[in-house]
């Protein structure tokens, strides 16, 4: 009772400072830069003191393989990397909040960064840092950015592909070569199911986590959940074009409508009930990690490029990703930030993460490193890094204001009635903006092609 209690009150303050932060940002006057305070600035070259990093899972465990290279570089500063793993985010925005506890250096999901930043209680690292963006695709950077000042800097991406098992493809007769479009795709799908006698799906898309897909596709039709002042922008021909894709595969019927990350979701990636899985870059380490010993088995794997809205269309989008951020109330600055220009600003730093860790660089110089073109044994020596880097500048920007994650999780509720009751199109995206209106008590933008309520 009394956890519960606690967890109440964390829950309750936790809310209403991201409430908080999401009203001063909206409330801002356009076009007003903040003040350089807390600014992060070159300093000594010489650099002392002890760092300590919050980080999770692989992340963590990749950040401190680079400490001793790091140590070497900067002598007069230790680094503790600390895998503080459950209730991160939570403990993290409290110390904000309060001024105090907050580890020198911590890691959030970039779809995270626009609310943290606005509470105001992150380090300016303009001074330091402006002089990389154009080193990450600007989709990546200007996500880490307001106001025109810089506040966190990417680290790792999701540019998306699909992952699809050759065994299949070839069993059933699919070239994968011969698919430019979701038309092909779809197509490719029915020939699938026909062939293997309705026993094997294209693709998972199960009703938990539609959005997933969703914003893969609007992605590539251009289209925003808000629009660059942070208002709704949802309700618009791009969306539209984006669900009819989602309704049309649901409707052709070689969607396997399995909870993702679910028990049944990673079993179909050691058996034949899946072909394939559009995915971000990051979902290779998952099915490295389930499939079966792949030199011995039936299975072999290979990776093309995500499919097009049309023939020529864009066939590349992101999902996910992660930052580091300067908490204001660090004391060791200088030495925080080198080692962040370290981890993330430099080739060294990014293609070791790469390479032991699967961490897809945001730093384009290391993309461009002839080493994420090598041939990879799971994928039957397939290049597959040279599918993900292929126009990974081209991403559009989605527009991740502070009020994202409470967008997308209302998207999501959403997505899941929609598919449980038929997947009528009509009238969807006039719901969707009216629930975010009122919720989020944000206008709606003066776009073109908005269906009336």
């Amino acid at each position: 009772m009394r956890t519960l209690t606690l967890h109440r009150a964390l829950k309750w303050l936790l809310a209403l400072c991201l409430g908080a932060a999401a009203v001063l940002w909206l409330l801002r006057p356009v076009g007003q830069v903040a003040p350089v305070s807390n600014a992060v600035t070159a300093g000594s070259t010489a650099r002392k003191g002890n760092v300590t990093v919050w980080s999770w899972n692989i992340a963590a465990k990749s950040l401190q393989q680079l400490v001793p290279a790091f140590e070497k570089r900067h002598p007069g500063v230790r680094v503790n990397v600390d895998m503080t793993g459950a209730r991160m985010t939570t403990r993290l925005m409290l110390s904000l909040a309060s001024g105090v506890g907050a580890p020198d250096v911590s890691q959030f999901e970039l779809s995270d960064a626009p609310r943290y930043i606005a509470t105001g209680k992150l380090a300016d690292l303009t001074p330091v840092a402006m002089k990389y963006r154009s080193s990450f695709p600007a989709y990546l950077w200007d996500n880490c950015m307001m106001d025109g000042r810089v506040y966190a800097i990417p680290w790792d991406m999701g540019p998306c592909a699909v992952f699809y098992k050759r065994s299949l493809f070839k069993k059933y007769g699919v070239d994968p070569d011969r698919i430019e479009t979701w038309d092909d795709y779809i197509r490719a799908g029915q020939a699938i199911l026909r062939k293997s006698g309705g026993r094997t799906k294209m693709l998972p898309l199960g009703a938990n986590a539609l959005n997933w897909t969703f914003q893969m596709l609007i992605q590539q039709t251009g289209g925003q959940i808000f629009d660059a002042q942070g208002r709704i922008a949802i309700n618009s021909p791009q969306s539209r074009k984006a669900l009819d894709i989602m309704r049309r595969m649901r409707a052709a019927g070689i969607c396997s409508d399995v909870p993702i990350f679910s028990q049944e979701y990673l079993a179909s990636i050691n058996a034949d009930t899946i072909a394939s899985y559009p995915a971000a870059v990051w979902m290779a380490g998952t099915m490295k990690d389930t499939a079966r010993d792949y030199a011995k088995g039936d299975i072999t794997w290979g990776v093309f490029r995500l499919p097009a809205m049309e023939h020529g269309g864009k066939r590349v989008a992101n999902l996910g990703g992660s930052v580091l951020v300067i908490p204001a109330q660090c004391r060791n600055k200088e030495a925080a930030w080198a080692f962040i220009e370290y981890a993330l600003c430099t080739r060294e730093g990014q293609l070791a993460q790469y390479r032991n860790f699967s961490l897809f660089p945001g730093y384009l110089p290391a993309l461009r490193h002839p080493g994420v073109d090598d041939p990879d044994p799971f994928f039957s020596g397939q290049p597959a890094g040279k599918v993900f880097v292929t126009d990974v500048t081209s991403i559009s920007r989605l527009n991740m204001t502070p009020n994202w994650a409470s967008a997308v999780g209302y998207l999501d509720q959403d997505l899941s009635h929609w598919a449980a009751t038929g997947m009528r199109n009509e009238g969807f995206f006039e719901n969707v903006e009216r629930k975010l209106q009122r919720r989020l008590g944000v206008p709606l933008a003066p776009q073109t092609g908005r269906v009336p309520r």
